[in-house]
Protein backbone atom coordinates (compact mmCIF):
# COMPACT_ATOMS: atom_id res chain seq x y z
CA UNK A 1 0.00 0.00 0.00
CA UNK A 2 2.82 2.40 0.87
CA UNK A 3 4.57 1.55 -2.41
CA UNK A 4 1.44 2.46 -4.38
CA UNK A 5 1.18 5.82 -2.60
CA UNK A 6 4.83 6.63 -3.23
CA UNK A 7 4.48 5.66 -6.90
CA UNK A 8 1.34 7.78 -7.22
CA UNK A 9 3.07 10.73 -5.53
CA UNK A 10 6.09 10.43 -7.87
CA UNK A 11 3.84 10.34 -10.95
CA UNK A 12 1.92 13.35 -9.71
CA UNK A 13 5.17 15.28 -9.16
CA UNK A 14 6.29 14.51 -12.72
CA UNK A 15 2.99 15.70 -14.17
CA UNK A 16 2.93 18.91 -12.13
CA UNK A 17 6.56 19.77 -12.83
CA UNK A 18 5.93 19.66 -16.58
CA UNK A 19 2.96 22.05 -16.48
CA UNK A 20 4.72 25.31 -15.70
CA UNK A 21 7.53 25.47 -18.23
CA UNK A 22 7.08 26.34 -21.85
CA UNK A 23 10.08 27.09 -24.00
CA UNK A 24 7.88 27.61 -27.08
CA UNK A 25 6.35 30.83 -25.73
CA UNK A 26 7.55 33.87 -27.69
CA UNK A 27 9.11 36.68 -25.64
CA UNK A 28 6.79 39.51 -24.61
CA UNK A 29 7.45 43.07 -23.51
CA UNK A 30 5.78 45.75 -21.41
CA UNK A 31 4.21 48.65 -23.34
CA UNK A 32 2.58 51.90 -22.37
CA UNK A 33 1.41 55.01 -24.06
CA UNK A 34 -1.22 57.53 -25.00
CA UNK A 35 -4.03 57.42 -27.57
CA UNK A 36 -5.60 60.69 -28.72
CA UNK A 37 -8.52 61.19 -31.09
CA UNK A 38 -8.65 64.64 -32.70
CA UNK A 39 -6.23 65.92 -30.06
CA UNK A 40 -8.21 64.69 -27.03
CA UNK A 41 -7.44 61.57 -24.98
CA UNK A 42 -9.57 58.61 -26.07
CA UNK A 43 -11.87 58.18 -23.06
CA UNK A 44 -12.41 54.42 -23.31
CA UNK A 45 -11.08 51.84 -25.70
CA UNK A 46 -8.82 48.93 -26.46
CA UNK A 47 -5.56 48.68 -28.33
CA UNK A 48 -4.54 45.38 -29.90
CA UNK A 49 -0.99 44.38 -30.75
CA UNK A 50 -1.14 41.68 -33.43
CA UNK A 51 2.13 40.01 -34.47
CA UNK A 52 2.74 40.63 -38.18
CA UNK A 53 5.05 39.49 -40.93
CA UNK A 54 7.48 36.82 -39.75
CA UNK A 55 6.58 37.63 -36.14
CA UNK A 56 4.46 34.85 -34.63
CA UNK A 57 2.53 34.57 -31.39
CA UNK A 58 -0.68 35.57 -29.67
CA UNK A 59 -2.19 39.03 -29.94
CA UNK A 60 -2.31 41.25 -26.89
CA UNK A 61 -5.33 43.42 -26.04
CA UNK A 62 -4.85 46.34 -23.63
CA UNK A 63 -7.51 48.62 -22.13
CA UNK A 64 -7.36 52.37 -22.75
CA UNK A 65 -8.68 54.68 -20.00
CA UNK A 66 -8.57 58.46 -20.36
CA UNK A 67 -6.13 58.06 -23.24
CA UNK A 68 -3.62 55.93 -21.34
CA UNK A 69 -2.72 52.28 -21.84
CA UNK A 70 -0.21 50.26 -19.85
CA UNK A 71 0.52 46.54 -19.66
CA UNK A 72 3.35 44.59 -18.08
CA UNK A 73 5.58 42.03 -19.77
CA UNK A 74 3.50 39.03 -18.70
CA UNK A 75 0.48 40.12 -20.79
CA UNK A 76 2.24 42.51 -23.16
CA UNK A 77 2.69 42.09 -26.89
CA UNK A 78 5.11 39.72 -28.55
CA UNK A 79 8.53 41.22 -29.24
CA UNK A 80 9.00 42.19 -32.90
CA UNK A 81 6.74 43.84 -35.50
CA UNK A 82 3.06 44.19 -34.54
CA UNK A 83 0.07 45.59 -36.39
CA UNK A 84 -1.94 47.97 -34.19
CA UNK A 85 -5.74 48.11 -33.96
CA UNK A 86 -7.47 50.74 -31.84
CA UNK A 87 -11.19 50.78 -31.03
CA UNK A 88 -13.35 52.94 -28.80
CA UNK A 89 -15.57 51.27 -26.23
CA UNK A 90 -17.32 54.53 -25.28
CA UNK A 91 -21.02 53.84 -25.77
CA UNK A 92 -22.14 57.25 -24.53
CA UNK A 93 -22.90 55.76 -21.12
CA UNK A 94 -25.83 53.65 -22.33
CA UNK A 95 -25.93 50.03 -23.35
CA UNK A 96 -27.71 49.48 -26.67
CA UNK A 97 -30.03 46.95 -25.04
CA UNK A 98 -30.97 49.19 -22.08
CA UNK A 99 -34.54 49.81 -23.21
CA UNK A 100 -35.56 51.71 -20.08
CA UNK A 101 -32.73 54.22 -20.45
CA UNK A 102 -33.39 54.61 -24.17
CA UNK A 103 -37.09 55.20 -23.51
CA UNK A 104 -36.27 57.79 -20.85
CA UNK A 105 -33.92 59.60 -23.25
CA UNK A 106 -36.61 59.56 -25.91
CA UNK A 107 -39.11 61.17 -23.49
CA UNK A 108 -36.50 63.81 -22.60
CA UNK A 109 -36.12 64.66 -26.28
CA UNK A 110 -32.58 63.32 -26.64
CA UNK A 111 -32.38 62.14 -30.22
CA UNK A 112 -28.75 61.13 -30.40
CA UNK A 113 -26.40 59.63 -27.84
CA UNK A 114 -22.84 60.83 -28.25
CA UNK A 115 -20.81 57.72 -29.00
CA UNK A 116 -17.09 58.01 -29.65
CA UNK A 117 -16.12 56.15 -32.80
CA UNK A 118 -12.58 55.49 -33.92
CA UNK A 119 -12.55 55.40 -37.75
CA UNK A 120 -12.07 52.03 -39.49
CA UNK A 121 -8.59 52.93 -40.72
CA UNK A 122 -7.44 52.37 -37.12
CA UNK A 123 -9.58 49.22 -36.48
CA UNK A 124 -9.66 46.01 -38.51
CA UNK A 125 -8.29 47.82 -41.59
CA UNK A 126 -5.45 49.41 -39.65
CA UNK A 127 -2.06 49.75 -41.28
CA UNK A 128 -0.45 51.11 -38.10
CA UNK A 129 2.59 49.10 -37.03
CA UNK A 130 5.08 49.27 -34.20
CA UNK A 131 8.21 47.30 -33.45
CA UNK A 132 8.19 46.03 -29.88
CA UNK A 133 11.62 45.86 -28.28
CA UNK A 134 12.77 43.34 -25.68
CA UNK A 135 15.24 45.94 -24.36
CA UNK A 136 14.37 49.45 -23.28
CA UNK A 137 11.09 51.32 -23.08
CA UNK A 138 8.16 50.70 -25.39
CA UNK A 139 6.41 54.06 -25.01
CA UNK A 140 4.04 55.01 -27.83
CA UNK A 141 1.78 57.92 -28.69
CA UNK A 142 -1.00 57.46 -31.23
CA UNK A 143 -2.51 60.68 -32.65
CA UNK A 144 -5.70 59.60 -34.45
CA UNK A 145 -8.05 61.77 -36.50
CA UNK A 146 -11.75 61.14 -37.02
CA UNK A 147 -11.65 62.28 -40.65
CA UNK A 148 -10.49 59.85 -43.31
CA UNK A 149 -7.66 60.92 -45.57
Amino acid sequence: MVFKRITLLCCLCLVVSGCGSSTDTPPRAAVRGIVKLDGDPLSEGVIRFIPSGANQGPKSTVTIREGIFNVDEEYGPVVGMNRIEIESTDDGGYAFDDEQALERLKKEGVKKIEVVKVPPQYNKRSTLTKSISAEGANDFTFELTSTTK
